[in-house]
């Protein structure tokens, strides 16, 4: 009767594990010894991986340099979850390292233009430009838009946490924009939504793909999730 009564649990046991195993495994983005970071999806004819035209759903590998011209635009899905959108005329480079079997940390540099990202699973994203650099908690949601000029960035969080590590150390919240310089942080001031929706608006002129390419799929705004619009 025992027997019985540990026969019929073992099953109930293998599965529980089984479960438990694939939702650990689901949960991890990137894998060791990979390199890509994630799929573009381009928006107008002058986008550029490693100064060659780019094409429509090709990958993202660590260390390539992805370039948008006037009147284009891009995103890049990484592998969990989260996306950067990039405005014409930016310039971002990608670098990926692993710590442990399931924790990814990101790094996200920007030389010049803007993006507007919406955070993943990555264990640490860290945020780089001539100017500073800004690190996501670990496994942090955030939403941020970064503006770079050859004088000054121009990081505004829009949702989750963010903090500024160089040149100084400053904790950052909602609706917090921040500005640097080579001098140092120049501008600390909290905006209003009408401002928050300004400082995106510049999205709206390039709605994400629609799935396999193609048309416009929906308005991108500050907050919205339509960038996450791909098949």
């Amino acid at each position: 009767m025992a027997g019985g009564k540990g026969s019929r649990l073992f099953p109930l046991t293998a599965l529980l594990c089984v479960a438990l195993l694939l939702q650990a495994c689901t949960s991890v983005a990137y894998i060791q010894g990979q390199k890509t970071v994630g799929r573009l999806r381009t928006i107008g004819p002058a986008v550029l991986v490693n100064d060659q035209p780019a094409r429509d759903g090709q990958t993202i590998e660590v260390k390539d340099r992805l370039r948008t011209g006037p009147g284009s635009s891009a995103y890049v899905h990484f592998l969990g979850s989260g996306f950067v959108h990039l405005d014409e005329s930016t310039d971002p480079y990608f670098e990926l390292r692993l710590r442990g079997i399931e924790c990814a940390i990101l790094t996200l540099g920007l030389q010049k233009g803007q993006i507007y990202h919406e955070a993943g699973h990555q264990c640490v994203t860290t945020v780089q430009s001539r100017h500073g650099e800004w690190t996501q908690p670990a496994r942090q949601f955030n939403v941020f838009n970064l503006k770079v000029d050859p004088d000054r960035s121009v990081l505004t969080l829009l949702d989750g946490k963010l903090s500024l590590s160089r040149p100084s150390y400053v904790e950052l919240q909602p609706r917090e924009q921040i500005t640097v310089t080579a001098a140092g942080v120049v501008e600390r001031r909290t905006l209003s939504p009408r401002q928050l929706d300004e400082v995106t608006r510049w999205r709206r002129r390039f709605p994400p793909p629609c799935p396999g390419g193609g048309g416009d799929c929906a308005p991108a705004g500050g907050l919205s999730t339509a960038g996450q619009c791909t098949d």
